[in-house]
């Protein structure tokens, strides 16, 4: 038991489980991070992070790891959940099988959750790899001729009825699959999704109509009226800032030579506090997948206003790729059943992103050739999106 000092920290884990940390008062986010990766023994831990509600908005913020827990959450209960803050290109190619489970958790409740959204029939498939996956081959001695034996898994909001029966015609196929492999296909079908490892945050454009602002590895993509109108790969990014509760972007002109007619797209969000994580999210985003190595923080900054001098402190996905921690034997894990993994998730014990719309994008992505936009393993070339460009 903790002294009466300490901070008494519970940390909801993708599986649904509750771990408590109890640590020092003065105690930053990267150590509660750490020790929680800890007990997980995940080491391909640069793609995930601790979310907290923030008290003000009701919104969730990533847990700085540079700041004190107590200077970002003034209040008990302590309470943060595990979470996936950027989504890989290309989750098929994390290393560890414990990494892609995780993985796999993560975009089940965003599905679960409609943050996610897509087909039925491509519902179906990705339910049949979690089934081949927790209860393997399908059998008709042990599972019966029908999909009877599905009835506990949850699969999407609001379940259509015949969902469970194309969840069993699929699964019928997937013979001689290892959970390893179901996992694997699961990924490589998810990511595929037009918005897999999209961040969304609503706002109006500069003509009042409502949008919704994403951030993904890719770039920043604007929604309106549940389409796809605009989307600005990072190359073609100069900066991004934000002023109260204006946001910018200035998009770079079609010759390098032509500064001058750069675009400048503005933006207003609901709040100050929602414009600044938006903004916080674009660099991290940012930074994590376009450069080699993240900028060092500045080491005196008692005097400038909060905020103002952020940056991305962790790893890259360069740097995460070439980490030497993963060269260890793979640990041992429990998959946990879908029927607590479901219910525990749609109870709400892991609560949902207020977005009141999630954008309904067309599943062929309108052109749209992801393979082709991976993010470069390099440093940004001059000029190329700062992203730490702060007006308020």
């Amino acid at each position: 038991m903790g002294k009466s000092s300490d901070l008494h920290c519970e940390v909801q884990l993708l599986d649904d489980q509750c771990t408590v940390v109890d640590l020092d008062k003065n105690a930053k986010g990267q150590v509660l991070f750490d020790k929680i990766c800890e007990k997980i023994e995940v080491v391909e831990k640069d793609y995930f992070g601790l979310r907290y509600i923030d008290e003000k908005d009701g919104q969730y913020n990533w847990l700085d790891p540079l700041r004190p827990i107590k200077k970002q959450l003034k209040h008990e209960p302590y309470h943060f959940y595990f979470a996936v803050k950027f989504y890989p290109p290309n989750p098929t190619a994390l290393v560890e099988d414990i990494t892609r489970y995780l993985m796999v958790l993560q975009l089940r409740e965003d599905l679960l959750k409609g943050r996610l959204q897509c087909s039925v029939p491509i519902h179906a498939l990705l339910g049949s790899f979690v089934v081949e996956a927790e209860v393997g081959d399908y059998d008709h001695e042990e599972h019966g001729h029908d999909a009877g034996y599905l009835s506990e898994f949850k699969f999407c909001p609001k379940q259509p009825g015949e969902m469970l029966q194309k969840v069993h015609e699929f699964h019928k196929k997937h013979r001689g699959m290892t959970p390893e492999d179901a996992e694997l296909q699961y990924l490589d079908n998810a990511r595929k999704l037009p918005l897999y490892g999209v961040d969304l945050h609503q706002a109006v454009d500069a003509e009042g109509q409502p949008v919704i602002i994403g951030v993904s590895a890719w770039g920043i993509h604007i929604f309106h009226n549940n389409r796809l109108i605009n989307k600005f790969v990072w190359p073609k990014i100069v900066t991004i800032a934000f002023k109260k509760k204006k946001f910018t972007l200035t998009i770079r002109p079609a010759s390098e030579n032509d500064y001058y007619t750069a675009t400048v797209l503005s933006f207003k969000l609901g709040s100050l506090r929602a414009t600044k994580r938006l903004w916080k999210v674009g660099v991290e985003n940012h930074s994590f997948f376009r450069l080699s190595q993240a900028d060092l923080p500045p080491k005196d900054v008692g005097f400038i206003k909060l905020g103002s001098k952020f940056r991305y402190s962790g790893r890259t996905q360069h740097q995460a790729r070439h980490s030497q921690e993963m060269l260890r034997p793979p640990p041992d894990f429990e998959r946990v059943s879908s029927k607590r993994f479901s219910s525990k998730v749609l109870d709400g014990n892991r609560r949902s992103d207020v977005i009141e719309e999630v954008p309904k994008v067309d599943e062929e992505k309108e052109d749209e050739k992801r393979d082709e936009e991976k993010p470069f393993e390099k440093t940004a070339e001059p000029g190329e999106a700062p992203m730490a460009t702060v007006e308020g």
